[in-house]
This record gives structure tokens, sequence and C-alpha cells, in this order.
């Protein structure tokens, strides 16, 4: 069923709403009051959509994570260093609708929110690296290095986006998408798969 266009365009007012209160002050100090005075709603139009302030702020974050898994792309799990340039042609595509997201995910990162986002969709990274890896041949048998492997490409990848989004949000999407592919073909992935690693010294 189709969702009212009422519906859609007062959920995101009382989004950017939201997102402006927090840009201004921690999150345990909003008030119902000075969210619907920023969102130019009254509070029973509020209470339609939303509980409370916690149930709105959980609602924002699952959507955002969401969103966010959606954009994840590790295909590059099954490419030889050589072929990670044709990675590096499509990655854009992934990166694209993340930046247009930029301010949202910015606020979000905000430790006025209180919430840890930024660590949540790191974890999320994490877990979509490590299930590709298991699937992926030739299979790591040393779970101890597959969450290492996971965690650094995790921590690795997430800082590129957050340089992107808060330092040099001029950066073309291509530099970007160049900048990951050379991490790959230089850094951690070379170290895990080359097979000198699983001979002993």
């Amino acid at each position: 069923m189709t969702t009212d266009l009422r519906v859609i365009k007062t959920r995101e007012t009382i989004k950017r709403g939201f997102l402006a209160c927090i840009d201004r002050q921690y999150f345990s100090k909003l008030t119902i009051a000075e969210l619907t005075h920023e969102m130019q709603i009254n509070k029973s139009t509020f209470y339609t959509y939303y509980e409370d302030k916690y149930d709105l702020r959980s609602k924002l974050i699952a959507s955002a994570l969401q969103s966010f898994s959606n954009s994840i792309d590790i295909s590059y799990l099954k490419l030889t260093p050589s072929e990670i340039k044709n990675y590096e042609q499509k990655l854009p595509t992934a990166l694209l609708p993340l930046f247009k997201q930029r301010a949202t995910f910015m606020t979000l990162w905000s430790p006025k929110l209180e919430s840890n986002v930024f660590e949540q969709m790191e974890k999320i990274f994490v877990e979509k690296f490590l299930a590709a890896l298991a699937t992926t041949p030739p299979a790591e048998s040393n779970v101890h290095y597959q969450e290492l492997q996971a965690r650094l490409f995790a921590a690795s990848a997430m800082q590129v986006i957050k340089w992107w989004f808060e330092i040099s949000p001029t950066t073309p999407v291509t530099e970007v998408a160049r900048i990951i592919a050379a991490c790959l073909t230089s850094g951690t992935y070379v170290a895990f798969n080359s097979p000198t690693r699983h001979h002993n010294p």
C-alpha cells in the first residue's frame, strides 16, 4: 500500500526538525516542546507518529543504518588485486547514495545525539564482511584472523568516509573510490591474501 504523501512530508519535517535540534543541543536536554517548535507541528501530530523522543531517535537511527547497510559493497572479496581496478570504477555508485545523506550522517555521528551510530555502522560493516568472507574461497580457517581482517577493513572504510564527509567534502567521488581501491591493493587486503602469510617463519 502506498504511503500517503502527507504522511511522507510530515515524517520528513519531523526528521529535519529533530536533526536541526541535535545540531544545537544534546538529546537528553531536548524537550518535546522544543522539538515541535522547531518542526512547526503541534504535539498531537508528533505523538501520532512517535511515542516520544526516544522512539523518534531509535527509528531515525534504524532507518539510517538500514540505508548504510544497503550501500555497502564488499564484492572486492572475490577479486584479485589486479581486478580491483574494475571495482574502483563501480564503487562511486555505492558511495554516492551515502554522500547524499552526508548531513544526516554527520549529525547522527555527533556526541550530542548520545548514541554510538558511527560504531554501529562499523559493526554492520564487520558483520557483512565476515558473512561474505565465510563464503569466499579460499576460506580462512583461523577465525581470529577473520575477525581481525574484518575489523581492519571496517575501520579503514569508515575512516575514509568520515574524512570525506567531515574534512574534504569537495573531493570527487572518483577520487574517494581511488583511495579505497589503493588501500585494498596496498594494505591489509594484500597482507591477508598473500600465500606467504600461511607459512610458518
